[in-house]
């Protein structure tokens, strides 16, 4: 029966694991760039731009309207009684007769058609049509940003994996080595070589590996479920493949770095996301303020109106006109200079908040490139020691089989070896992050 279970279990554990899809770090990119939310919602209000910028070309076209109107009263709105005398009728041919009143008016319809086209408003549909154009550029530039944190999430999130499988690939090793030293010293013990504290020592180890081992687990699945939700396949159980060069640790030649990584910061400054949105405030800003402006200048129009009616007689009558207006807003200006003033000093607050934030984005591309170096200092240190530690894990080995060590000490190397492996995978892992937050603070793609 037992067999048979294990047998059924085998085959789900199979079926589970043909089922799990395994993604490179360039596969989880490109699914978190067409599946994020986050870039949803940032392509979407790209979109929301560019309809605001059809609509502000609109406003260089006539403006038309059209108005209609079907009017019925219970009596003559005009109603004049004539005051003839009845005897005017008798001097008249045959067949004639003199009205006595004129009514009009008691049913009839009404129509007009306008168009207005503007000639000067004083800047504000030329300003507003760049207005909303920078709107289109701005919400692009955010886009980018956008990108670039979803990339170095994926990227985080990649990585936290990969330093979570090595880890528990190291512990699952280290298991395995103590069960094999389990056996050794049992034995041992058994003969009267060594005593039962050793024994005890190597349990006590095992058993702190075991916890070890289902805590990572438990923070590998936990993170695993992260980096499916983030690149939209939050149904379906992911994997992510592992470098080749964590393949062996000691050996593994470290990764140089490109000679084209380190930039120039301050001629870097203009390609970074940050420092244009910086600059398309400004130009949002100075396109305000003119805009503010012109709202205070003298506004020139011409048009041209026809309209028609049936009030008087059956057949109707229409008549059209052509016309030309200037509007002076006047009173306008007692309020209107205050608020040119206003936004001008918004203007002047935005172009130094562009020198203030990219004084700091200099900065932080120093910052980043610091943390690459050290970073890459680490990684290399980390590289030497793991090959130090097998060594001293080797000979602590051969020193317990001849007797001339203690279990305490040979146990040390063992949890020095997991150590080293550990770092030297973060330490990789924290490489890469590094050189993509540079490559991200520079601008670079």
């Amino acid at each position: 029966m037992k067999k048979i279970f294990s047998f059924i279990v085998g085959l789900a554990c199979c079926g589970s694991a043909i089922a799990q899809q395994t993604y490179t770090l360039d596969q989880l990119k490109q699914l978190a760039v067409e599946n994020n939310y986050t870039l949803r919602s940032a392509r979407n209000a790209i979109q929301q731009s560019k309809e605001l910028k059809s609509e502000a070309f609109t406003k260089y076209f006539p403006v038309l309207s059209a108005t209609g109107a079907g009017l019925s009263f219970d009596k003559y709105l005009v109603d004049i009684d004539l005051g003839l005398p009845a005897q005017l009728n008798s001097l008249l041919p045959a067949g004639y007769e003199l009205p006595t009143n004129i009514s009009m008016m008691k049913h009839g319809v009404y129509g007009s058609v306008t168009a207005i086209q503007p000639v000067f408003m004083g800047g504000q549909i030329i300003n507003g049509n760049k207005l909303a154009k920078v709107g289109v550029e701005a919400g692009e530039i955010k886009l980018e940003a956008s990108e670039d944190q979803i990339e170095m999430l994926t990227e985080q999130y990649y990585w936290q994996i990969v330093s979570f499988k090595e880890k528990l690939l190291t512990l699952n090793s280290i298991h395995q080595m103590l069960e094999e030293l389990e056996n050794d010293v049992s034995n041992r013990v058994r003969v009267g070589i060594v005593n039962r504290n050793d024994l005890l020592q190597v349990q006590l180890r095992k058993g702190e590996v075991e916890s070890m081992q289902v805590e990572t687990e438990n923070m590998l699945a936990t993170i695993s479920q992260l980096l499916a939700q983030h690149v939209g396949k939050a149904d379906e159980p992911i994997d992510v493949s592992v470098p080749a060069e964590l393949d062996n640790m000691a050996t593994a030649n470290v990764p140089v770095l490109p000679a084209s990584l380190r930039q120039d910061h301050q001629s870097a400054l203009n390609a970074t996301p940050q420092y244009r949105l910086l600059e398309k405030n400004v130009e949002s800003h100075r396109l305000q303020h003119k805009m503010r402006v012109g709202q205070n200048m003298p506004k020139v129009g011409v048009g041209a109106s026809y309209s028609w009616n049936n009030f008087v007689n059956d057949d109707g009558s229409g008549s059209g006109m052509v016309f030309a207006f200037v509007h002076v807003p006047i009173s306008d200006w007692w309020g209107g200079s205050h608020a040119i003033k206003r936004q001008k000093l918004a203007l002047n607050d935005a172009r130094e908040q562009q020198t203030d934030n990219g004084q700091k984005l200099i900065i932080h591309m120093n910052s980043a490139w610091a943390a690459v170096e050290t970073s890459y200092k680490k990684l290399l240190i980390a590289r030497d020691a793991i090959a130090q530690a097998e060594e001293n894990l080797r000979l602590n080995k051969d020193y317990y089989r001849v007797g001339t060590t203690k279990m305490s000490d040979l146990l040390l190397a063992q949890e020095q070896y997991q150590q080293t492996r550990d770092r030297y995978t973060d330490a990789y892992a924290d490489l890469q992050t590094k050189i993509l937050e540079y490559r991200q603070a520079t601008g670079q793609q």
